[in-house]
């Protein structure tokens, strides 16, 4: 799998449109990604989830940029 996918899997994107999560913090901060250790979705898809796919799918605990 290429490091996109890998990324959704592990948390450090989301799972439906690719957006990396980033950590709240100073913008010297090099790991300035957020890494969840399991799927999840943006806020930005979670809004456009039916109630069904929310039973499936988690909401990210970070905002993406």
């Amino acid at each position: 799998m290429g490091e996109i996918a890998n990324d959704m899997i592990d948390g450090t994107a989301c799972s439906l449109c690719g957006c990396y999560f980033i950590k709240e913090t100073d913008d010297t901060d090099p790991e300035r990604l957020y890494t969840h250790g399991y799927p999840v979705v943006c806020w930005d898809c979670w809004k456009d989830l039916t109630s069904y796919d929310k039973q499936f799918h988690r909401k990210a605990e970070v905002e993406t940029l």
